[in-house]
């Protein structure tokens, strides 16, 4: 009897093991053909990305940030356990794809300097993102949208400034 468990759990483990490398390999695959398909679309333009984000707040998984409409006043939150902080700076873009966010973020105790970039390239209604610091491409927004789409995150109007001090 316990050879047989053996056999099972044998089969059980060689099974998860084959489609679990399978996973990974298609993960693979599916991500350098975002990136192929990343590298033949076209930077977005500075004025592209201003529409897109500008007057807008991304929604993050524990909080959000917002793109004045100015071109210049950028804010931010974040809420992690009882870590809290804020950020007040400023964005911009480029003519080459790029989104800029740079702020300083306060904590209970501390102010610290940030910048996050992050690259746009766009062929055919499909909005391609990645940080500009090493990131992998993956599809900001399909053509036609998805429901899980990150491009649903950006959401018109400031959903930070509640959360700021005064």
């Amino acid at each position: 009897m316990s050879s047989f468990r053996f056999v099972i759990l044998n089969a059980a483990l060689s099974t998860l093991l084959l489609f679990g490398t399978a996973s990974a390999a298609t993960q693979q695959h599916t991500d350098r053909a975002i990136a192929r398909a990343a590298s033949k679309a076209d930077p977005m333009s500075a004025a592209e990305l201003h529409r897109l984000y500008g007057g807008r707040s991304w929604i993050w998984k524990n909080g959000a940030g917002f793109f004045s409409r100015n071109r210049d006043h950028f804010t931010a939150w974040s809420h992690t356990g009882a870590q809290k902080s804020y950020a007040k700076g400023s964005w911009h873009t480029s003519n080459r794809g790029k989104l800029c966010m740079k702020a300083l973020w306060y904590s209970k105790k501390t102010a610290t300097p940030n910048v996050s970039c992050f690259l746009h390239r766009e062929k055919a209604g499909v909005i391609y993102q990645k940080r500009a610091s090493g990131g992998k491409w993956y599809v900001f927004q399909h053509n036609p949208r998805k429901h899980d789409d990150e491009v649903h995150k950006l959401r018109r109007g400031n959903y930070v400034s509640k959360h700021l001090p005064s």
